[in-house]
């Protein structure tokens, strides 16, 4: 689990080659013990709980994000309709590990936990990207400037790059208008532990429905209040002492 990050009991069945129903009967025990936890929004997928790092050190940041970030998603819910998610960087791209997508009327898309969006063209990647320290751009540059993706090729350009670091602090969050999705926009702000980026929260919407100005001024106030409550659930934590920059290191 430390490795697929939230997963399915069907996952774990084929990965651990046991039946499913002797993968549940295991979950059900671990969640009682603190081990692991059924997501609170987007069940039936299982993470890592507060209580694995008894066992090792290897619980990883984003585990913490999707367990303290789901109650988030919840309440932020209630004051915005629009979908919204939170993302952490896997060494390829944002991806989504927990999200409304599922309970908003407004979603053209319900099946979004897993999803991965590029650093540099999403506003969840933007965020991460143009929020974190010259240190941290500077990596996440060079693994973009060696990717064959092509929506990663961005990266080689340098001038963009200053540009939208420079207009996404001056204006103080991300945005990205259809290049995405099209018909799609969303805005997006950095979720911090300490000096550290460690994932995105946004507010997905229709391009035709309004432009992320007006999106940004109706809910980017909610949206900021979600990150500090999330902040300040990461600090109680104590995350900050367990970071290992992990996050920063691809999946294979």
């Amino acid at each position: 689990m430390n490795r697929l990050g939230p997963v399915s009991v069907q996952e774990l069945s084929r990965h651990s080659a046991l039946n499913r129903t002797t993968v549940y009967r295991l979950l059900e025990t671990l969640e009682a013990e603190g081990f692991v936890t059924r997501g609170a929004i987007s069940s039936p997928l299982w993470s890592l709980a507060l209580a694995v790092r008894s066992l090792s050190e290897g619980y990883e940041q984003r585990d913490w994000v999707t367990q303290l970030g789901a109650p988030v998603l919840g309440e932020l819910f209630k004051q915005v309709v629009w979908p919204t998610d939170i993302a952490v960087f896997d060494g390829r791209g944002m991806v989504i590990r927990e999200t409304t997508h599922k309970f908003s009327p407004l979603s053209r898309n319900r099946n979004m936990v897993g999803v991965r969006w590029p650093l540099l063209t999403s506003s969840l990647g933007r965020a991460f990207f143009c929020f974190s320290t010259r240190e941290v751009q500077g990596s996440l540059l060079e693994a973009l400037q060696n990717s064959p993706l092509p929506e990663d090729a961005r990266g080689r350009d340098q001038s963009f790059v200053q540009a939208l670091v420079r207009v996404t602090r001056e204006r103080g969050y991300a945005q990205s208008v259809d290049e995405t999705d099209k018909g799609i926009s969303s805005i997006a702000l950095p979720v911090c532990s300490g000096d550290q980026v460690v994932a995105s929260i946004n507010l997905v919407f229709f391009t035709s429905a309004m432009t992320p100005a007006i999106a940004a001024g109706k809910y980017l106030e909610p949206l900021r209040s979600a990150v500090r409550r999330l902040e300040l659930s990461l600090s109680q934590n104590s995350l900050s002492s367990g970071f290992s920059g992990q996050w920063l290191q691809p999946e294979t």
